[in-house]
């Protein structure tokens, strides 16, 4: 996947995160309420929670799931695109790390959609 593509990806699903209001049976979580242990432990949650909000609140991380190259590009267009103060180094790999391992892709659920006219 080119670069141009990766960047269009993300900023699709920036978008449409942003445009879909959240619907959870989880309790909604203030701002003021946001502590570390609403991310998922593992190491560098507490480098990847005060990193993040400064920028955004956790909903988005939490409801996202992406593989560590995903994550790491996704570091670079937040930066491009938003302003974030670059990541880089220890830092940078502490947290991509966890971002990977804490929120991987989600697997679909269900079979796996089929269109009934296309020939097999």
């Amino acid at each position: 996947m080119g670069r141009g593509t990766v960047k269009g990806l993300f900023a699709a699903i920036a978008a449409g995160l942003l445009a879909v209001p959240l619907v959870s049976t989880a309790p909604s979580i203030s701002a003021e309420e946001e502590t570390p242990e609403v991310l998922a432990p593992g190491e560098g949650r507490d480098e990847t929670f005060y990193y993040c909000i400064a920028c955004h609140n956790t909903a988005l991380i939490r409801r996202s799931g992406f593989t560590r190259q995903q994550w790491d590009e996704l570091m670079d267009w937040m930066t491009e695109r938003h302003g974030m103060n670059p990541l880089e180094g220890e830092l940078r790999e502490t947290i991509v790390n966890y971002l990977a391992q804490a929120y991987p892709p989600r697997r679909q659920r269900g079979p796996a959609f089929t269109n009934p006219f296309a020939s097999n």
